[in-house]
C-alpha cells in the first residue's frame, strides 16, 4: 500500500497520516528499494531521447539536476542519474549506457549535449525532443517531489533519489493499452 501511495503521488508525511503509521516505516520501506535499476529492454536502439529535468532537495535553494534517457520507439526509461547540471552528470547519465548500442541522441540545445554528443549522431531539436519532454510532464505528475510549485521536498537525497527510480522503474513495467 506505501508503494503504490508514493507511486500516487503522496509525500511521506500524507502517507503515515493517512495509513496511521509512522514517517519512519514509510522512510524504511523506501530504504529498502535502494537496489531498483532500470533494465533496458534491448541491447540496440536506432534513437534515444536525452533531457534534463530539476528538482529541488531540502529546499527550493538546493537544485537537483536529474539526466535520463528515454527510448521513444519501446517507451522506456533506459538510465537515470543525477546531480549538477554540468557534463560530469551526462558522462555519469552515459556511462549508464555504455553497453548499448545507439545510433542518434536526440536532445535540445544545451550546450553540454552539443560538446559531448559526436555531431553525425546528434540530432538537436524540439522535434526530436518532444516524446521525452511529455514523459516529463508525466514523471512530473506522478511524483510529488518533482513537482515545479511544490513544498514536499525529500529530506535526504538517497530518498529523493530511490523515489525517482521507483517511480520510472514502475513506469517502465506499466501495461499500455494503447
Amino acid at each position: 500500500m506505501t508503494i503504490n501511495m508514493l507511486l500516487n503521488g503522496n509525500g511521506i508525511r500524507d502517507i503515515a497520516r493517512l495509513l496511521h503509521i509512522s514517517t519512519g516505516s514509510i522512510i524504511r520501506t523506501l530504504s529498502s528499494l535502494s537496489a531498483i535499476q532500470l533494465q533496458p529492454s534491448q541491447r540496440y536502439y536506432h534513437q534515444v531521447q536525452v533531457d534534463e529535468l530539476y528538482s529541488f532537495v531540502q529546499s527550493k535553494r538546493k537544485k537537483v539536476w536529474i539526466l535520463y534517457a528515454y527510448c521513444a520507439q519501446t517507451d522506456e526509461i533506459l538510465a537515470v542519474t543525477a546531480g549538477k547540471r554540468n557534463k560530469k552528470t551526462l558522462k555519469d547519465l552515459l556511462k549508464r549506457l555504455q553497453n548499448l548500442t545507439i545510433n542518434f541522441w536526440c536532445t535540445d540545445g544545451w550546450r553540454v549535449f552539443k560538446e559531448v554528443f559526436h555531431p553525425q549522431e546528434h540530432l538537436i531539436g524540439k522535434r526530436f525532443t518532444k516524446a521525452i519532454e511529455g514523459v516529463n510532464t508525466s514523471l512530473r505528475n506522478s511524483c510529488k517531489r518533482l513537482h515545479r510549485r511544490t513544498t514536499a521536498f525529500s529530506k535526504k537525497v538517497i530518498h529523493h533519489w530511490i523515489a525517482l527510480k521507483l517511480v520510472m522503474k514502475y513506469r517502465n513495467l506499466r501495461t499500455s493499452y494503447i
